[in-house]
């Protein structure tokens, strides 16, 4: 709530009686030192308002490094005071005629601290709040909200990952062809942020690529859920497409969906075979947005609100438990429309938390939460990619194990064991690989894993810097500003006279660089003990290494105490709430200190949460709406559809070997004659001796690299000795002449 009166103000502010005098006269007009220069506001000096909606977004983190006293800015009419908002509010107000321009790089004189922020983004939106505010528009934002509230109605595409895991689970193909993918954008450090994961035309015509390499590896007999032989192929190409398209989709297609299909598969068949048509069938679904993209959107209940349907729940639940399409139980949950309430969502979470898949998902969790990906890419002086994959594999291990047991975050920041391979085992020095207790000094916690220490490190060392950066951003969840513009932020110089803490201790002394560092610093230095591999040491080259460092007053002495001062710290158990209720949803979040917590309570507790079954409208479109509609689709209208389409002939122009591709083309032709070529692929998984069918514009006078015979008006070609046998994606090509 704003301040409404002189009186607020004085009480909001801490001001005595005997002062209010003078700061009445100083308020609007010129800040405590009263000298006239200040800007008039149609909105009250709201220091609660000021703090959480502009000081704490933007100012307090992007611009307080340079604009305090003594700072690079500190000449500018912007000096912040980080102990004194009032004064804050009023040197913003200011300069609100640029407070947005200047750090978006929007201003035509430009600003010495270069483009900081994004003109659209969630910093910029927050200055251009306090110019409204200062020009009389005194309307607050709603807050985010941590409150078990609906969410937001949407669409949410497939990450790379998902994608190849899903392909795998739907056709038995692991190509992945994710990995070749345009990258997904990351949003501080997530991969899976709805908004972003968009479709460019370079991933449209990726994914084109991928559904026709996919559809062609594919084994036909395996997928159908019927014989075209016995049930007839049109009849079994809408059984097909019925019962793939509802896992493919993740839903019941409706009618209009299963006749569109079944007229791509009788196109395609009548011109070249049962399989073929089917492959395309595959081809086409793979490219399409029910596939590509998860449906959040829900059937509209009476009270305003959108229900999610039970075949979005089940898809909801199998992608953030496991990263891929619902399995059998699932879908006949969906089907049995028994994901409605929290209880039957709770059984399934219980069941599918039993599966290993789960644990390969708090893996992944935590790679994404330190960002350990990264460690794929750096540039370490000693650092092998078999190096690399055993650190991985050992936090893997880890956190797998204390997933599995159903330990706590404590128990990951306290293990004292970890798993090392004979890679490992020669790196760190130890005596043994499998299972080793460790004596919480040379090692022990998730901080002391070589994983992490060496993804934050420099290429020849330790990294203070990068280690208290990583505590504060992905461990607090607190944002820092980047360095100023012009500021040199290289790494001090190597002096064999002074240890890593003395060169770094630079920075405390510099006022540019003061305000951040003495943030990062201090608890960066803490990891002295460790070098830029992860090693336990004592000696920094001649130096005796000092670990002791403070998180905000709090001292400690090593990684173990440090872990210890973290796990006491409600900011350390909200942001790890927080990041799982980020990673899990897709969506900016926020949470409240949970207290001791179990390491996978925050995935559970996600499916419990309101927002899990229930969503409020947004600017969802009709055409989105629909995505949620179910249909019933009846044997009886089964029955329809194919006799709709007739006996559709599967043999002309196709092939006569299962799983095979043919093309006959004329090469070149004259009065009286032709040439032809013939194609012959392998697309099925076994090896072939291939025979195919084709029309032949006359009569054939010569032909290499094939025999044939006639059947009616179709020619029939096999191969000759050496070519007429197809390993899988074989090819076979020949060639012939004839007269019309």
């Amino acid at each position: 709530m704003g301040l409404t009166s002189l009186d607020d103000f004085i009480e909001a502010a801490g001001v005595t009686d005997g002062a209010q005098e003078d700061e009445a006269g100083d308020q609007n007009n010129g800040g405590p030192g009263g000298d006239g220069d200040g800007v008039e506001m149609d909105c009250p000096e709201d220091e609660a308002v000021f703090t959480e909606q502009v000081w704490t977004p933007v100012l307090g983190q992007q611009c307080v490094g340079c604009h305090v006293a003594g700072g690079v800015a500190g000449s500018t009419e912007m000096v912040l005071d980080p102990e004194d908002m009032i004064a804050s509010l009023r040197a913003a107000a200011g300069v609100v005629d640029r407070i947005v321009e200047k750090p978006t790089g929007q201003h035509a004189d430009g600003h010495a601290g270069g483009t900081l922020i994004d003109v659209d983004g969630e910093e910029a939106r927050a200055l251009q709040f306090w110019v409204d505010w200062v020009g009389g528009d005194c309307t607050v934002p709603e807050a985010l909200s941590c409150e078990d509230e609906p969410g937001a109605r949407r669409i949410w595409r497939l990450t790379h990952a998902e994608y190849d895991r899903t392909i795998l689970d739907l056709v038995d193909v692991d190509l992945a062809a994710g990995t070749s993918f345009a990258a997904d954008v990351s949003v501080d450090g997530f991969r899976n942020d709805a908004e972003a994961l968009t479709v460019s035309s370079l991933l449209a015509d990726q994914y084109r690529t991928a559904a026709e390499d996919i559809a062609a590896a594919v084994t036909v007999d395996d997928l159908l859920p019927c014989s075209p032989e016995e049930d007839g192929a049109s009849m079994c190409s809408v059984r097909f497409i019925v019962d793939f398209g509802q896992q493919a989709f993740r839903r019941p297609l409706n009618q209009d969906e299963v006749e569109a299909y079944t007229a791509l598969w009788a196109n395609v068949a009548s011109e070249d075979d049962f399989d073929t048509g089917i492959r395309w069938v595959i081809t086409a679904m793979l490219q399409s947005p029910h596939f590509l993209y998860r449906s959040e959107l829900g059937l509209l209940n009476d009270d305003g609100l959108w229900s999610l349907t039970d075949w979005e729940v089940a898809t909801e639940l199998s992608y953030l438990l496991w990263g891929t399409m619902p399995d059998a139980d699932l879908f006949e949950a969906a089907e049995a429309g028994t994901l409605g309430t929290r209880a039957e969502i709770r059984d399934q979470v219980e069941r599918m938390a039993a599966d290993p898949r789960t644990l390969d998902t708090a893996a992944s969790f935590v790679r994404t939460w330190l960002q350990l990906d990264l460690l794929q890419t750096v540039s370490r002086e000693g650092l092998s990619d078999d190096l690399r994959a055993s650190m991985l594999d050992e936090t893997d291990l880890l956190v797998t194990d204390i997933a599995e047991i159903g330990g706590t975050l404590e128990d990951l920041m306290r293990s004292r064991v970890t798993h090392v391979d004979e890679t490992l085992r020669d790196h760190y020095g130890y005596e043994s690989t499998g299972w080793v207790t460790l004596d919480g000094e040379t090692g022990g916690g998730l901080l002391t894993q070589g994983s992490v220490l060496t993804t934050y490190a420099l290429a020849t060392g330790s990294s203070p810097i990068h280690r208290g950066v990583l505590v504060r951003e992905r461990m607090l969840c607190e944002d820092l500003p980047p360095p100023p513009a012009e500021l040199d932020t290289s790494p001090p110089e190597v002096d064999p006279s002074l240890s890593t803490r003395d060169r770094y201790a630079e920075h405390s002394d510099n006022p540019a660089c003061a305000s951040c560092h003495d943030k990062i610093d201090p608890i960066g230095f803490g990891f002295e003990s460790f070098d830029g591999l992860g090693r336990y040491r004592e000696m920094d080259g001649v130096h005796p290494v000092d670990a002791t460092g403070d998180v905000d007053g709090d001292g400690f002495d090593g990684l173990s105490e440090l872990a210890e001062v973290l796990l006491d710290d409600s900011r350390f158990r909200s942001c790890f709430v927080e990041t799982w209720r980020r990673w899990g949803t897709g969506g900016e979040s926020c949470a409240d200190d949970p207290g001791e917590i179990g390491f996978m309570a925050p995935l559970d507790e996600i499916t419990e949460r309101v927002a899990f079954r229930i969503r409020a409208e947004d600017d969802a479109s009709e055409d989105q709406a629909s995505l949620a509609v179910d249909s019933e689709l009846t044997d009886e209208l089964l029955i329809e559809i194919a006799e709709a389409f007739g006996d559709v002939d599967t043999g002309g122009g196709g092939s006569g070997t299962s799983g095979v591709d043919f093309d006959l083309e004329v090469n070149s032709e004259w009065p009286g004659g032709f040439c032809m070529d013939g194609l012959v692929t392998n697309l099925s998984s076994g090896t072939v001796l291939w025979e195919v069918r084709g029309t032949v514009p006359g009569t054939i006078t010569s032909i290499w690299n094939a025999d044939y015979t006639i059947d009616g008006t179709e020619h029939i070609f096999v191969g000759v000795d050496w070519n007429e046998e197809l390993a899988p994606g074989g090819t076979a090509e020949f060639g012939l002449c004839g007269e019309l």
